[in-house]
């Protein structure tokens, strides 16, 4: 019995030490990573109706912290604890177009180039390389029940996304001075009914990012 105790003490202690330590290993090693390096990056994200393109599309301004995962389990899943001082990045004045209605069964959305700006490393990303950041939100599944924001009383439902699209590093300065990648996005936004002006979300991004041969500006700037 106190053989299965002192077991079963130190297997707990195990599991809170490695807690802590694998998210400092695995930044470490994302210097002996071969290219492309990969990041994966928790977004918690809060945003407001800004207006219309000349089309007539609603536009949507996004931002919010990135962090990085408390842990990666054996099994592969991610933890969902969200610790103040891993945050490693900050999504900025990312400007979302929406096609359709928002009841529609898919909704498309598209991020406008050089927006999404993500701070990350000392380094400046904005979209997109030539590879547009599209996504979609799959209203054909239905709400996420199982999302904390899931709130039907106040019509808030918490929809599957998902997209990819293209990455250029910008400031030519810290760990990712001048690559290039992709950042692809798994998560929910919450569509709110009952005041449309407000959009929230959260999503977990992979980003892989490598070095071209030659820089990759944003659309509309050059190369000096």
């Amino acid at each position: 019995m106190r053989i299965s105790r002192i077991f079963l003490q130190t297997l707990f202690f195990i599991s809170i030490i490695s807690s802590f330590f694998l998210p400092l290993a695995t930044a470490q090693s994302l210097k002996f990573q071969s290219e492309p390096i990969e990041l994966l990056v928790d977004f918690q994200l809060e945003g407001h109706f800004f207006g219309l393109t000349e089309e007539g599309l609603p536009i949507y301004t996004l931002g919010g912290p990135g962090y990085a995962p408390l842990a990666i389990l054996p099994s592969a899943e991610v933890t969902d604890i969200i610790i103040p001082d891993h945050q490693i990045t900050e999504l900025t004045g990312a400007q979302i177009t929406f096609e359709g209605e928002f009841e529609d069964p898919i909704i498309r959305f598209t991020c406008l180039q050089n927006s999404c700006n993500i701070s990350i490393g000392g380094s400046i990303f904005t979209s997109h390389a030539g590879l547009k950041l599209e996504g979609r939100a799959a209203n054909i599944w239905g709400p996420v029940i199982n999302n904390p924001n899931y709130d039907p009383d106040n019509e808030i439902y918490p929809i599957r996304i998902m997209g990819c699209g293209g990455l250029t590093e910008i400031s030519g300065e810290g760990e990712y001075a001048g690559m290039v990648g992709a950042i692809c996005f798994n998560g929910v936004l919450n569509f709110n009914k009952n005041d449309s002006g407000i959009l929230s979300g959260s999503s977990k991004c992979t980003i892989a990012l490598h070095t071209p041969i030659e820089l990759i500006p944003p659309e509309g700037a050059s190369i000096h």
